[in-house]
């Protein structure tokens, strides 16, 4: 009984109990406590592991109306190039041009000679022949001191002979430079004994600006110039360089 009351005392705390008797009875088991106060939450725990998929939903209300129509996207880039078409149908001709001004035949370039050779005796061997005699030279392209005609408008030419002869005779054509003994271009031969005849030989050149062409004989050389038998020379632009 006595101990009952001295676990009273000291658990009401009463200021007549003294702190040696509470001691001294501080085995015997007291009275549970009141509840404390609740503690804070813990920490998050770790993410569990991933559940299995859920069935389907159930469906909704029924498909609202069409919306309007939204603003135009930004053009794409360009596509590749695709394949040519077919031939277009041809049109219809054109109405004429106006008629061009008139030309001058005067502006046209010009290069002609032919020129007779008036001497009896027979030309030297290997110089060029001289046609003194000038019957045609339009614009003094042809030099009959020397016998040579010197190309000033470069183009394409044709070149001819028509001479007479008392015997065997072989002529050739040249073509050079200045006074250089030029380079044969071709050659023509006739044949004939103790008679006149007439040789001819014609070639069409390239004639570059200052080259000459001329005639010149071998060691078979009986061309002469009689009245009434006349030996000529003669050349004459076909069209000009491009």
């Amino acid at each position: 009984m006595w101990s009952l009351w001295a676990m009273l005392i000291c658990l009401a705390g009463g200021q007549l109990a003294s702190a040696t008797l509470c001691r001294t009875y501080g085995t015997i088991p007291g009275i549970p406590g009141l509840p404390g106060q609740p503690g804070s939450d813990g920490r998050d725990g770790e993410n569990g592991p991933k559940g299995e998929q859920g069935p389907p939903g159930l469906g909704g209300a029924e498909r609202g109306e069409k919306g309007d129509r939204g603003i135009p996207g930004l053009p794409g880039k360009v596509g590749p190039r695709g394949p040519p078409g077919s031939p277009g149908m041809t049109g219809s001709t054109g109405m004429p041009g106006p008629t061009g001004e008139p030309g001058d035949y005067k502006v046209t370039f010009k290069s002609a000679f032919s020129a007779a050779r008036g001497i009896s005796s027979y030309p030297r061997r290997d110089q060029p022949v001289r046609f003194e005699r000038i019957i045609t030279n339009e614009k003094g392209h042809y030099e009959n001191r020397y016998g040579r005609f010197t190309c000033r408008v470069p183009g394409t030419y044709y070149f001819t002979y028509h001479v007479t002869s008392r015997g065997n005779l072989c002529l050739n054509i040249k073509k050079g430079r200045g006074a250089s003994r030029g380079d044969r271009v071709v050659t023509f031969c006739d044949f004939v004994h103790s008679s006149f005849q007439v040789t001819t030989g014609g070639v069409v050149l390239q004639m570059a600006m200052n080259e000459s062409v001329w005639l010149e004989p071998t060691e078979k050389n009986s061309l002469v110039g009689l009245e009434g038998s006349d030996s000529i020379f003669s050349g004459f632009l076909i069209f000009p360089e491009a």
